[in-house]
């Protein structure tokens, strides 16, 4: 139970910056591209393009990994950029003068 207790702690101790203005702006462009590679992937499932047009089809599968790729790379900048701010001001808390 106390695994437990500190795993939620440690998670809401990080909520703040989680939403400072610049992870938001880093979480919404991760959320976007995801969903543009899902879009894509799932226009492709449903018939949207022809399956005798090879180009289109692989252009279209090209462009769905490479905005995935572009997500799994920004939310890693986030979660990194979180991480760094949360022990930093862990390691050196401000002094209240």
């Amino acid at each position: 139970a106390n695994y437990f207790e500190k795993r939620d702690r440690f998670q809401q101790e990080r909520e703040k910056y989680y939403r400072e203005k610049t992870n938001l702006r880093l979480k919404y462009a991760a959320l976007i591209s995801i969903g543009i590679s899902i879009i894509l992937l799932l226009s492709m499932a449903f018939g949207a393009v022809d399956f005798n047009n090879t180009n289109a089809l692989l252009l279209m599968r090209g462009c769905a990994g490479l905005f995935a790729l572009i997500f799994v790379v920004l939310a890693g900048i986030l979660i990194y950029r979180v991480n760094a701010s949360y022990f930093v001001d862990k390691a050196n808390p401000k002094q209240k003068h």
